[in-house]
């Protein structure tokens, strides 16, 4: 089933942000690209029903969406892979918690380690793990990755697409960035915003 937008209208403080008259995600990756403050995330949040919007349709987005914001999020109080742990239900994704975090790079020693002594290439990785594990969980068919490569090395956004692709390609997930790579990287549909929204 796919995720159809109908005559979507937003604004804010009255003022026009964008109208998209027609827009469907199928099962996969579409990427999003576009300036800063075009409206971009604001649709992707939309979709996910954590975003009012003035008027139009949203049909087909079930189940709890998943999002990875553009800032990390992480729980400054616990561990890397405790801020993993906290969305886990279940042992079975702690261990794939654990085994995600190996692929991008973390020793024992990293996942203990607190939000203030990690990079900001290590805290996204933290962030993106959580995001897969709950997807796979707890998640339904959106996920929302709004600019997910942020602070990362091309090797480990290698990886850390290759690791997305394997997981996520099952469900519909937007991907919100500024960089044409991104859409070779998941092999997905690319889209301009000012192509579709007025």
């Amino acid at each position: 089933m796919s995720i159809e937008i109908t005559n979507l209208k937003k604004s804010f403080s009255k003022k026009p942000l964008f109208f998209i008259e027609e827009l469907t995600l199928q099962t996969g990756f579409t990427i999003i690209r576009g300036p800063s403050g075009c409206g971009k995330t604001t649709l992707g949040r939309i979709i996910a029903g954590i975003e009012p919007y003035d008027s139009g349709k949203v049909n087909g987005a079930s189940g709890n969406p998943t999002i990875l914001f553009q800032e990390s999020r992480l729980l400054p109080s616990v561990s890397a892979l405790d801020n993993i742990n906290v969305v886990c239900r279940s042992k079975k994704y702690t261990v794939t918690a654990k085994e995600l975090l190996n692929q991008l790079g973390f020793n024992d020693e990293d996942m203990k380690k607190r939000p203030s002594e990690l990079s900001g290439g290590m805290m996204r990785r933290v962030a993106i793990v959580r995001a897969i594990v709950f997807a796979l969980e707890r998640g339904g068919n959106f996920v929302l990755l709004d600019e997910p490569f942020t602070g990362l090395d091309p090797e480990t956004r290698s990886t850390a697409a290759s690791i997305i692709y394997e997981h996520l390609n099952n469900k519909h997930v937007l991907v919100i960035t500024h960089d044409e790579d991104d859409t070779s990287l998941l092999n997905g549909r690319s889209i301009v915003f000012s192509d579709f929204a007025k």
